[in-house]
C-alpha cells in the first residue's frame, strides 16, 4: 500500500526558518510542497521518510533565502494490483459505489465489479446483494473490504477558458489518481458479511 520514492529537488529555506536545524527546515519545506499531492505514475505523496543527501546551500543575488539541493525519500500511497484494502462506502449510484480510506477518496467499484446477484435499490439509494434468500444492504459509511484491480493516472491540466467565454471551464475535473476495485470475490464486501 505504501512505497518509498527517491526524489531530487532544489528547495528554498526562508529566513524565518533559520532558527531551525537544516534538516527540520528541509523536512518542513518538502512536506509543505509535496504532501497530499499526486505525482504522475508514482502515487499520492504522504510525507518525508528521510533525507539522503543535502548539498551546500547558496544565496542568489538580491534574495534573502537559501537554496539547497536535496535528495530525499517520500512515503507514497500506491497500492499494488490485487492488494486487499478496507475503506468506508462514501456514496452509491446505479453506476457503482465510491469508497473512502479517510485520506484518499477516489476509489471506484463499478456495477460490474459487485458480487453476483447485486442490484441497486433506488428507493434506499444503496446496493443490495441477494444471497441465498437474504438481502444484504451496502449502507453508506459501512466498512468494506475491496481488491485493487488497477491504478489510473490522468494528466489533468486545468482547461484554459477562451477569452470572454465564462462557461467553457467545466465545474468538476477527473481526479489525477484513482483506484478501480472489486468486491466480487470470496472474503470481499462488507466486513459485517464475513
Amino acid at each position: 500500500m505504501f512505497v518509498l520514492a527517491v526524489l531530487r529537488d532544489t528547495l528554498k529555506i526562508v529566513p524565518s526558518e533559520f532558527t531551525k536545524s537544516r534538516e527540520e527546515a528541509l523536512n518542513y519545506e518538502i512536506n509543505r510542497k509535496y504532501a497530499n499531492r499526486v505525482l504522475h505514475d508514482i502515487g499520492l505523496c504522504m510525507m518525508v521518510h528521510d533525507l539522503l543527501e543535502i548539498d551546500e546551500g547558496y544565496v542568489q543575488h538580491s534574495e534573502g533565502w537559501i537554496w539547497v539541493k536535496v535528495i530525499f525519500r517520500l512515503i507514497m500511497f500506491r497500492p499494488f494490483k490485487d492488494e486487499v484494502l478496507v475503506g468506508r462506502i462514501r456514496s452509491a449510484s446505479p453506476e457503482g459505489i465510491q469508497v473512502s480510506m479517510e485520506f484518499f477518496d477516489d476509489i471506484t467499484i463499478s456495477a460490474d465489479q459487485m458480487p453476483v446477484g447485486s442490484e441497486y435499490n433506488s428507493t434506499e439509494g444503496v446496493w443490495v446483494w441477494r444471497y441465498e434468500g437474504n438481502e444484504l444492504f451496502m449502507d453508506l459509511d459501512e466498512l468494506v473490504r475491496f481488491q485493487v484491480l488497477d491504478s489510473v493516472f490522468l494528466d489533468v491540466n486545468p482547461p484554459r477558458p477562451k477569452i470572454g467565454d465564462v462557461d467553457s471551464v467545466p465545474a468538476s475535473h477527473p481526479p489525477p489518481y484513482s483506484l478501480v476495485c472489486t468486491i466480487a470475490g470470496d472474503g470481499l464486501g462488507l466486513l459485517t458479511w464475513w
